[in-house]
């Protein structure tokens, strides 16, 4: 008898402080439908740890105020673990809810929780109190470890931190991964294209970093993002062989990729942000002459070379494409 009070107590906690975070967080967003709650909750993350930020179909995630899981370690020696993730439309980066992801430390098993914002569906509320009654009461210490998890971020919420700190306009602004609309796009047949011209169905190139090939793959989508003064930066690359080639070789004229800062670029360590790339970091670009990919190194970062009005992503099935020839990462 009390167990189940207690459950339905930690029940009544999680629906109240969730509803008092959505109000204070979702606002001003977008109205989250039952279907959209089904398909968010569908959304198979493959490395909870590393996948802090991803697009998956309609949807962006992204790690909430770039937080680590809450971790949460009972006497029964079974760790928890709690992952909050910011649940975005891709296509125009509005706010939904959270996803909470909980982990049983033993069996690996998660269990996900959408949890709507402040002007969800009345059926997408339904929807999660029924997860929190049906899924969560069965689960020994998920109910807490969500309620502890949910009643904390209201706290800091009510203390002034959170989401709605300073500079929260600007973070969602970082969503935006995209490149002007002159950027230049390489086709299957090395023909090449603007990215505003591109339609959903084209065929481009694109690179398989795993066997290091460049191989075909098809626009699955062509997102646009309009806004005034849109900051476009800059790398200047040269061909690493130009750095061991004889005084009297004719050096190569260094070539410029543009993107906003944040657009994923594929280098010789893994996929890195355009702004964060520094001199010396190696990049692959499309050879015509060899038609092969070759290793160009970064001589100069500029952060802002020009603004436009709007900007253009690409979305393959093989998850890269080609700007200026240079490989780039869907987002």
């Amino acid at each position: 008898m009390k167990t189940n009070l207690l459950r339905q107590c930690l029940l009544v906690c999680c629906v109240i402080v969730a509803q008092l975070v959505s109000s204070r967080v979702w606002a001003q967003t977008a109205s989250m439908s039952l279907d959209q709650l089904k398909a968010v909750k569908a959304i198979k993350i493959g490395n909870l740890e590393k996948d802090t930020y991803f697009k998956s179909g309609d949807f962006i995630l992204d790690r909430y105020e770039e937080r680590p899981a809450y971790v949460f370690n009972y006497s029964d020696g079974i760790p928890r673990k709690i992952y909050l993730y910011k649940v975005f439309t891709a296509a125009d980066t509005k706010e939904l809810g959270l996803l909470a992801i909980y982990e049983n430390g033993k069996t690996k098993e998660t269990k996900p929780f959408v949890i709507p914002g402040a002007s969800a569906d009345r059926k997408a509320w339904d929807a999660y109190i029924d997860d929190l009654k049906y899924v969560g009461e069965k689960e020994a210490g998920l109910m807490s470890a969500l309620g502890f998890v949910l009643s904390r971020e209201m706290a800091l919420l009510m203390g002034g931190g959170g989401a709605k700190e300073e500079g929260g306009d600007k973070k969602k602004e970082e969503y935006n991964f995209c490149f002007p609309a002159d950027a230049i796009v390489t086709l299957t047949d090395r023909q090449t294209k603007a990215i505003a011209e591109i339609k959903a169905g084209d065929e481009v190139l694109a690179y398989d970093a795993k066997n290091r090939l460049l191989v075909p793959a098809r626009v699955q989508e062509v997102t646009i993002h309009a806004k005034p003064n849109l900051a476009i930066a800059g790398v200047w690359m040269t061909p690493v062989q130009d750095l061991s080639a004889s005084n009297s070789a004719a050096l190569t004229k260094p070539v410029l990729l543009e993107a906003t800062a944040n657009h994923p670029i594929q280098t010789a360590t893994g996929a890195k942000k355009l702004g964060d790339l520094r001199n010396g970091d190696v990049l692959y670009r499309f050879d015509g002459a060899t038609r092969s990919v070759s290793a160009w190194k970064v001589s100069a970062v500029q952060n802002t070379v020009r603004t436009v009005d709007q900007v253009y992503n690409l979305t393959t099935d093989k998850g890269s494409y080609l700007i200026n020839d240079v490989v780039v990462l869907d987002k």
